[in-house]
């Protein structure tokens, strides 16, 4: 009797991880490659303009202002949830996942108080700008800081086709000028 509920209570659990992985996300435009590095003649219906110009000179310098103007230059799209960042000493941290030329994407942002960053925040900080990467859980995870140092991106993309890794470069290009 044990062994039945066993199986039925990991059945449902099975059921409702299945249908929370189905969850719809939102598509991020996919952008179009500059001319120089298109693989062929024929751009993709799909592909989109590069955004106008953006200045973050129009944004707070805190995560929502960092999250708003990511939004604004197609970065990232969707509802952030906001993350447990406490366990790497940031002050605020969320996460976006979304849609870009077919694939999920999930990008994390963090803020951290430079003014009062304590041991858990300066060892992060600190292997980041070392090796470029940080432990948790025993894993380590690549990351990004800007280049003022107070935010943290975390871009996790396993598809690395052309138009993939232009928007990757592009993404930390914008992350890291954010208010330099």
């Amino acid at each position: 009797m044990m062994k039945r509920l066993l199986v039925l209570g990991l059945s449902i659990l099975l059921v409702l991880s299945l249908a929370a992985c189905g969850a719809t996300t939102e598509q991020l435009p996919t952008l179009a490659l500059p001319e120089s590095s298109a693989s062929s003649g024929e751009e993709s219906s799909a592909a989109q303009e590069e955004p106008a110009a953006v200045s973050d000179a129009d944004y707070e310098d805190n995560l929502d202002g960092l999250c708003q103007y990511m939004e604004t230059c197609y970065a990232v799209t969707g509802e952030p949830v906001e993350m447990a960042y406490d366990i790497i000493g940031a002050v605020a941290g969320v996460r976006y996942r979304f849609q870009y030329n077919g694939v999920t994407l999930q990008v994390e942002f963090y803020e951290f108080d430079l003014d009062n960053l304590g041991e858990r925040g300066q060892e992060c900080l600190d292997s980041v700008r070392e090796t470029g990467e940080f432990t948790m859980l025993d894993d380590q995870v690549p990351a990004l800081l800007s280049d003022n140092g107070k935010y943290m991106m975390i871009y996790t993309d396993a598809d690395d086709s052309e138009e993939n890794t232009a928007q990757r470069e592009r993404v930390a290009a914008l992350f890291q000028g954010f208010k330099a």
